[in-house]
């Protein structure tokens, strides 16, 4: 009877990390979907044959809720258009001419807690911009447009990889002093609504 129990939790757990996942990547992958079905359905099989009544209702409930969380993620994937995969130059090429002397006033560079570049100004036509590097760290990236146009862009690296180093999602704002003019202050603040940091695969910005 322990075993049947410990093969039934051990299998809902599992369908319960698959359906994390697939709400945590953008766009959600059809082999966590596919895994969050099998373990599912493992969970309930196991409960109805050798568990008693109670833990078969438990199991069915958390399989339920488990498959109706991933088709509600693939029906907002749907109806919310994918974020578009660029190449790492021809994004920088586009948020530098953003941030020239005749750009906005404001713009504002992150990166999501799913990994794509975010970029905002207060420009009617542009006022968000958001893509996914084709390879590279994004964070790297927001740094390399820190360098490029902030002023004194060494210590406001500084802080960009503090705040991130203390677990703290940020992003730069880069405010433009003066009409006409090619470097702009930058300041590190919390994003709002991204708070959780993007774990990303770059030694420099590992998350310990």
């Amino acid at each position: 009877m322990n075993t049947a129990y410990g093969a039934v939790l051990v299998s809902l757990a599992l369908a319960l990390w698959d359906l994390l996942r697939i709400w945590r990547r953008d766009p959600p992958r059809w082999r966590d979907r596919l895994s969050l079905g099998v373990w599912a359905a493992v969970g309930v099989f196991a409960a109805e044959r050798w568990t008693p009544g109670w833990m078969a209702v438990v199991a069915w409930v958390v399989a339920g809720f488990c498959v109706l969380g991933a088709v509600v993620a693939t029906v907002l994937q749907t109806l919310v258009p994918p974020v578009p995969v660029v190449e790492e130059q021809r994004l920088r090429q586009r948020v530098l001419a953003v941030c020239g002397p005749d750009g906005p006033e404001t713009t504002t560079v992150g990166v999501s807690s799913t990994g794509f570049v975010a970029v905002r100004t207060r420009r009617e036509r542009l006022p968000v911009m958001a893509a996914r590097l084709e390879r590279g760290c994004p964070f790297c990236f927001v740094e390399e447009i820190l360098t490029a146009v902030g002023e004194d862009a060494e210590r406001a690296v500084e802080r960009y990889r503090g705040e991130r180093s203390r677990g703290v999602n940020a992003m730069a704002v880069l405010t433009r002093a003066a009409t006409g003019a090619r470097r702009r202050r930058a300041d590190i603040l919390p994003m709002t609504g991204n708070r959780k940091p993007f774990h990303a695969g770059c030694v420099t910005h590992a998350l310990l």
